[in-house]
Protein backbone atom coordinates (compact mmCIF):
# COMPACT_ATOMS: atom_id res chain seq x y z
CA UNK A 1 0.00 0.00 0.00
CA UNK A 2 2.47 2.71 -1.21
CA UNK A 3 -0.28 4.72 -3.16
CA UNK A 4 -2.78 7.05 -1.06
CA UNK A 5 -5.86 8.83 -1.77
CA UNK A 6 -8.81 10.13 -0.01
CA UNK A 7 -11.43 8.72 2.19
CA UNK A 8 -14.57 9.62 0.11
CA UNK A 9 -12.57 7.84 -2.82
CA UNK A 10 -12.46 5.11 -0.75
CA UNK A 11 -15.32 1.55 -1.75
CA UNK A 12 -15.10 0.49 2.15
CA UNK A 13 -16.47 3.39 3.36
CA UNK A 14 -19.18 4.09 0.79
CA UNK A 15 -20.09 0.65 1.80
CA UNK A 16 -20.09 1.11 5.47
CA UNK A 17 -22.15 4.11 5.16
CA UNK A 18 -24.48 2.44 2.75
CA UNK A 19 -25.05 0.06 5.21
CA UNK A 20 -25.17 2.23 8.64
CA UNK A 21 -28.13 4.10 6.36
CA UNK A 22 -30.03 0.89 6.11
CA UNK A 23 -29.64 0.03 9.34
CA UNK A 24 -30.87 2.99 10.74
CA UNK A 25 -33.82 3.52 8.16
CA UNK A 26 -34.99 0.43 9.78
CA UNK A 27 -34.29 1.31 13.41
CA UNK A 28 -36.23 4.87 12.45
CA UNK A 29 -39.15 3.05 11.30
CA UNK A 30 -38.57 3.94 7.44
CA UNK A 31 -42.07 3.83 5.45
CA UNK A 32 -41.93 1.33 2.90
CA UNK A 33 -45.43 1.92 2.04
CA UNK A 34 -44.51 2.68 -1.47
CA UNK A 35 -42.08 -0.50 -1.47
CA UNK A 36 -44.46 -2.81 -0.60
CA UNK A 37 -46.64 -4.21 2.60
CA UNK A 38 -45.36 -5.62 5.70
CA UNK A 39 -41.83 -7.79 6.91
CA UNK A 40 -40.93 -7.04 3.06
CA UNK A 41 -39.36 -3.97 3.35
CA UNK A 42 -38.06 -4.76 7.09
CA UNK A 43 -36.21 -7.68 5.21
CA UNK A 44 -35.02 -5.63 2.01
CA UNK A 45 -33.61 -3.21 4.09
CA UNK A 46 -31.87 -5.20 6.44
CA UNK A 47 -30.34 -7.61 3.03
CA UNK A 48 -28.99 -4.18 1.72
CA UNK A 49 -27.39 -3.50 4.89
CA UNK A 50 -25.98 -7.25 5.16
CA UNK A 51 -25.00 -6.51 1.18
CA UNK A 52 -22.84 -3.70 2.14
CA UNK A 53 -21.37 -4.60 5.33
CA UNK A 54 -20.15 -7.94 2.98
CA UNK A 55 -19.18 -5.34 -0.11
CA UNK A 56 -17.11 -3.10 2.84
CA UNK A 57 -15.48 -6.24 3.86
CA UNK A 58 -14.52 -7.79 0.24
CA UNK A 59 -13.39 -4.06 -0.47
CA UNK A 60 -10.97 -3.88 2.37
CA UNK A 61 -9.27 -7.01 1.16
CA UNK A 62 -8.84 -5.73 -2.09
CA UNK A 63 -7.75 -2.12 -1.31
CA UNK A 64 -4.42 -1.66 -2.66
CA UNK A 65 -4.11 2.29 -1.66
CA UNK A 66 -4.04 3.77 2.43
CA UNK A 67 -6.56 6.47 2.96
CA UNK A 68 -5.33 9.90 3.97
CA UNK A 69 -6.83 11.89 6.61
Amino acid sequence: MFDSKTILASRTVWANLIGLAALLLGLFGFDGSALATGAFEEAFVQLIAAASFIASTVFRILATKQILN
